[in-house]
C-alpha cells in the first residue's frame, strides 16, 4: 500500500502523475477517494492524500527505489523534515509483512497515528491489519480524525 501526498504546486494532478509512473512499475489494483488535510510540521499549505494499491514484483527496498526515482521525477525536492513536498510517495504497509532494514521500516513507523494515511490505506484496504498487533487500522483512533477531510477529487485518468 503506497500513500501519496501533495501540498505544492497542482496537486491533484501531482497525485495522479505519480499513480500514472507507479502504474509503470508495478500493477494498481485499487485508489482510494482523495482526502484534503491540514500539514504536520512546519507552516505550509494543505495537503491532498490518497492510497494505492500497488501490486510490485520485487523487494521492498527495491519499491523504495522505485518510489524515490518517481518522486524525483516529480520535482520532489528535500529541504527540511515534514517539509512541504510536490510529492510524497510513502510504503505504508505490505500485507503480513514487518520489516526494519538500515532504509526502510513495514509498515510506517507513524502510520497508526496519521490519519491522513489510515483514511486512505481503510478505502483501499478495509481489512488491513497491523501485521505486529493484529489491529485493523480502520479502527485505530486516527482513522477517524475529523481533520482528514474527503473531498469530490478523484484520481480518475491517472492509471
Amino acid at each position: 500500500m503506497i500513500g501519496l501526498g501533495a501540498n505544492l504546486g497542482e496537486r491533484l494532478e501531482q497525485l495522479r502523475a505519480a499513480v500514472r509512473a507507479m502504474g509503470r512499475i508495478g500493477k494498481i489494483e485499487r485508489l482510494s477517494r482523495v482526502y484534503a488535510t491540514e500539514p504536520v510540521g512546519p507552516p505550509q499549505p494543505p495537503f491532498l492524500n490518497a492510497a494505492a494499491l500497488l501490486v510490485y514484483d520485487g523487494t521492498p527496498e527495491d519499491l523504495l527505489d522505485a518510489l524515490l526515482a518517481i518522486e524525483r521525477g516529480l520535482g520532489r525536492e528535500r529541504r527540511e523534515k515534514w517539509g512541504p513536498r510536490t510529492i510524497d510517495l510513502d510504503i505504508l504497509w505490505i500485507d503480513g509483512m514487518a520489516l526494519e532494514t538500515e532504509r526502510l521500516v513495514v509498515p510506517h513507523p507513524q502510520l497508526t497515528a496519521r490519519g491522513f494515511a489510515l483514511r486512505p490505506l481503510a478505502d483501499v484496504a478495509p481489512a488491513a491489519t497491523d501485521p505486529l498487533s493484529g489491529n485493523p487500522y480502520g479502527r485505530l483512533p486516527a482513522a477517524a480524525d475529523p481533520g482528514v477531510r474527503p473531498t469530490t477529487l478523484d484520481l480518475s485518468g491517472a492509471s
